[in-house]
């Protein structure tokens, strides 16, 4: 059946006896009725094939991380910062997903409250986003409040970041043991599992 065929056969209402205020409606709503019926038989033509459309796949994308630059602030004062609110989260527990003192913090939660806390820097949440918005720089040039990455997960280059503190140690919120506590890169758990070093600034 055709649009227009719907429309001549639907486009006028019911006749009833109507009073004179129900007929006044009526006929305003007139107009609207057939706008209504043409765009459903519009929608039914549209909707007609052989075949059905395949249903897309919902994309998994991962989301661009822009780069992040810290400039408002030198790295000597801005580690003095991110080294005492660092420092006093030792002891704070883990919880996987966790970003606040509150309720405790996972490896990526706690880098972002510090940066966010001392700098007023806000953080990609994942260590694989920090990694990207972050430059890589050489070990040998690591600076207290650089970022140190790890594959602790077998599966992700970058599945565990600490905060490096100076002295070949750094800071992080591991799952094992299960508190924020320092490291020593030299310690050989991680030196065997150590990606990479980055820097914010």
């Amino acid at each position: 059946m055709s649009a227009k065929s719907i429309h001549q056969r639907f486009s006028e209402p019911p006749k009833l006896l109507l009073s004179g205020r129900l007929k006044q409606k009526a006929l305003l709503m007139k107009p609207l009725f057939s706008l209504f019926i043409i765009a459903a038989a519009l929608g039914l033509a549209a909707g007609c094939s052989s075949k059905s459309a395949p249903k897309a796949k919902p994309s998994v994308q991962a989301k661009k991380t822009g780069q992040v630059r810290i400039s408002h602030i030198k790295q000597e004062q801005g580690a003095q910062e991110l080294m005492l609110h660092s420092m006093s989260l030792v002891g704070t527990p883990y919880k996987y997903g966790g970003s606040s003192s509150a309720t405790g913090f996972d490896c990526s939660g706690m880098i972002q409250y510090v940066y966010q806390n001392a700098l007023g820097v806000s953080l990609p949440r994942t260590a694989r986003d920090m990694a990207a918005a972050s430059r890589s720089i050489a070990p040998a040039r690591l600076q207290t409040g650089d970022l140190v990455f790890f594959n602790t997960s077998g599966s992700s280059k970058y599945s565990h970041v600490g905060l490096y503190i100076g002295n070949g140690e750094f800071i992080h919120a591991p799952s094992s043991r299960g508190t924020i506590r320092t490291e020593k890169l030299s310690n050989p758990y991680f030196s065997q599992r150590f990606t990479g070093a980055h820097t914010f600034f």
